[in-house]
């Protein structure tokens, strides 16, 4: 058989399963099969058809001729002309050999009718087994998704906003300090509308995270979210997510991450994220 390079797996398995590829297609194969899981499951679904063909073909072959095929057979050679009557009978002794050659033809055509039946039966009832359902993974949180869904919780309680009031701003700056390893200061926003409430302590990506709280005059919540992580030479540029009804303005500076949250219709999110980022 010729190279079977540029065919589609399928077709070289098929190969490789009927000893038809050269030596070095076969190695070639045999690593495919080695290193790649689904080109081993396709492998196997091709063998069983195949082993499952072959034994299917050899019982049928061990089966009795059925009375139909034999009539049929039987009548096909009359129509053709080849009907053995009593005209034969008389023919002198040397055209016995003759007769006997068309029953030997005979008998082969009848097996390679048989034989084509039987394969084509095996095709028409042999189904490949089911496919496994492919495997859906969820796409992976970051800290982002987290304080968001911590912010739409925490933004309708009225009495539990916060673990730490603002009255005790030196308590929150030295206890999330010490429980997040990030030196900072909290923001005065009153000159943008938002008055400190106070603060909580998260888990956020699996780290540690504050959260200082803020409210405006119409009651919406914004909070500043931090942790620790990669040092950073400078302030990188702020990147602004929606999630449904928040938006999130991110960025690194020194050795933190920082998040600044607040409602989507906000007009002026960018900008109070901008000025915490100058004050924290």
């Amino acid at each position: 058989m010729e190279g079977t390079q540029g065919l589609p797996l399928e077709v070289r398995l098929s190969a490789y399963l009927d000893g038809q590829l050269t030596q070095s297609e076969v190695r070639e194969i045999d690593g495919i099969l080695a290193r790649d899981e689904k080109a081993r499951t396709l492998f196997n679904r091709l063998k069983l058809g195949s082993d499952l063909g072959r034994k299917a073909f050899e019982d049928m072959l061990h089966e009795p001729v059925p009375l139909d095929l034999v009539r049929s057979i039987k009548q096909a050679s009359i129509d053709s002309g080849h009907e053995r009557g009593p005209a034969l009978k008389s023919l002198p002794p040397k055209e016995a050999p003759v007769r006997d050659g068309r029953a030997r033809l005979a008998a082969a055509g009848l097996a390679l009718i048989v034989a084509g039946a039987g394969a084509g039966y095996l095709l028409g009832i042999w189904k490949p087994p089911p496919t496994a359902p492919a495997v859906q993974t969820a796409a992976p949180r970051n800290w982002l998704d987290d304080i968001a869904d911590y912010h739409r919780v925490y933004a309708r309680q009225s009495l539990h906003l916060v673990e730490v009031p603002a009255t005790e701003s030196q308590h929150i700056t030295q206890w999330l300090t010490t429980a997040i390893g990030v030196d900072f200061t909290i923001p005065d926003l009153s000159d943008n509308g938002l008055t400190f409430e106070g603060a909580r302590l998260l888990v956020a990506g699996g780290q540690p995270t504050g959260q200082l709280i803020y409210r405006d005059i119409d009651g919406h919540v914004f909070a500043v979210c931090f942790q620790r992580g990669d040092a950073v030479e400078a302030r990188t540029e702020p990147a602004t997510v929606i999630r449904n009804d928040l938006g999130l303005v991110s960025w690194q500076d020194r050795n933190a991450a920082f998040a600044f949250i607040g409602p989507s219709s906000e007009p002026e999110l960018d900008a109070l994220a901008a000025t915490v980022a100058r004050m924290i």
